[in-house]
Order: structure tokens, then sequence, then C-alpha cells
């Protein structure tokens, strides 16, 4: 079985460069950074992510959890989450790789394999950590080392990534997996709620249209909302807003005050406010300091 050393040595050979990167196989990421005073990074996709080495926490509408190379962290909604290094230096540098989900991969995955349908909706946010085993790892060691053999990539890779999801859909956390990849049922409504909000961030949420979106009374929209992401529509759709600002001012060198107006913020006062909240720096200091990190 592989280890977790042998995965450290391979992520300081393969990305030595600072920042998160893509790699030859289609949706694998891999992370380095020298310190932990870099910006909070945001995860706008489903994905599962490994430490290799450091820790991270991630921020859940301000519930804060750890993980480090002995767990992993699964993210089967598209939720406005906000991950921070929290260990890390020059000598022993934060390591670490992230692989978007499929769930159109997932879904057939789940029906070939025969597993047992999703329960009854009962998830808390702390379910996405999960504990790391021996055969995930081994897995995942495997996965990379294929980055040093790019001509077996094609071929290999599909299959490793296969046999990644299937451990992922038999562990604990494979209920999140399970009821996101199922064609019906509430987390499905919930997705395309989700989506409606992201493609009217900077609009007013009218509760009634929401629902309807989802195909659920406003009572009901609001339990699912709560029960899944630990956030009212409300609380989503502004840390929605924030994020999407903080790509206007990165991405197309807008002013805070123009980027906040375009999400849909009133006040320039409570954008502020709640940015440095969010992201843990002000508006010009965070976008900076985020160029700087990322080359």
């Amino acid at each position: 079985m592989a280890t977790i050393t042998q995965l450290v040595s391979m992520i300081r050979d393969l990305c030595p460069r600072e920042g998160s990167h893509e790699t030859e196989i289609v949706g694998l990421f891999l992370t380095r950074y020298s310190t932990s005073e870099v910006p909070r990074t945001s995860l706008q996709q489903a994905v599962f992510c490994v430490v290799a080495q450091g820790t991270k926490s991630i921020l859940i509408n301000e519930q804060r959890f750890l993980y480090d190379s002995s767990k992993y962290l699964l993210v089967s909604l598209d939720l406005p989450l906000v991950g921070q290094v929290e260990v890390a230096s020059r000598a022993e540098p934060f390591l670490g790789l992230s692989l978007v989900l499929d769930f159109e991969e997932i879904a057939c995955l789940t029906r070939e394999a025969v597993l047992p349908a999703p329960s009854e909706l009962n998830l808390r946010p702390d379910s996405i950590i999960g504990a790391m085993n021996e055969e995930l790892l081994d897995g995942v060691v495997r996965l990379c080392k294929l980055l040093k053999q790019p001509a077996q990539i094609p071929i290999l890779a599909p299959l490793i990534r296969r046999e990644i999801l299937y451990r992922l859909l038999i562990s604990e956390q494979g209920e999140l997996l399970r009821r996101m990849a199922a064609d019906s049922g509430k987390v499905h409504r919930l997705a395309t709620g989700l989506s409606w909000l992201r493609r009217n961030v900077a609009l007013p949420i009218r509760m009634e249209q929401l629902a309807r979106e989802m195909g659920m009374s406003p009572s009901a929209m609001h339990t699912l909302f709560r029960s899944v992401t630990s956030m009212s529509p409300l609380q989503y759709q502004k840390q929605l807003r924030l994020q999407e600002a903080r790509r206007l001012m990165f991405s197309e060198a807008l002013d805070a005050g123009t980027a906040s107006r375009r999400v849909g913020y009133e006040s320039a006062s409570q954008f502020n406010r709640e940015y440095r909240r969010f992201f843990g720096a002000p508006p010009i200091q965070d976008v900076e300091r985020l160029r700087t990190a990322l080359g």
C-alpha cells in the first residue's frame, strides 16, 4: 500500500510553484503553499480534496472545520465554501490535491455497483470531512504517479478515478454522493435552486419564486436549505455575491464600489464589512494578496 510520505514526495516534485495548478489529468489539481499567509480560497464546485502535508480549514457559514493528511474533504453540492491554509512553511510547505467530481459518472457507477439508495435526507455540515484510509490513499497516489508517465494517462487515469469514486461511494460520506447523483429527490431540487440563485445573484430574492423553481412550498424550501447547507437562501445569496464581487475585482479589475453594486449591494460600508468577515481582509488588500499568491 502507498503511504502519505510517497504522496508528499510526488506533489513536491510535480508542483514546484506556489498556488493551485491544473494537471494533464482532467479535473485533477495540485496545490503548494510555503506560508499560511495566503488569501482564503473559495470552492464553487463539487470536489474531493486531500491534504498530503500541512493543515487546512473550511468555513461553512461561519462554522470552521480543520482537516489534514488523516482526513479528506468531500464537497458534493455547489456551496460557497471558503478554504484557508492553516499550517505551512518553506521547510514543510502545504501540499494537497483536488479532484473535481462528475455526478453523471457517479450516478452510472452507483447503478453498476448496485449500491443502496440514499436514505431520507438528514445531512450535517461536518459530514463533508471523512477519515482517509489505506485503500483510498493508494488510489490517490497511483493517480498522481501517472503524471510522471503521461503516455499512460488516457488509459489508466479513468480506471483509477473510477476506483477512487467507488471507494468514496462506499465510505461514510457516500450518502452525500449518492444523494446528489440521484435523478430526483430533495437534493436534486436543492441543486436546481442553487443554480437559479447563481444565475440571479444580483437580484432580490423572491422566496415564492425560488420555491416555485424548486417545486416546493416556501416552508419546505427553507427547511431543505437549512438541513443541507446550514444556511438560509438569503445567507447563501450573500456569500454568492461576495464571491462574485471578488471575481469581478480580480478578473475584470473593477474597483470595490463598482463590483459591490454589480452584485446587488446598495451600501458600500455593508459590503466592506461583510467582505472582510468572509475573506479575512478588506477588498483591496484581499485582491492584492490574491494576485501575489497566484503570480
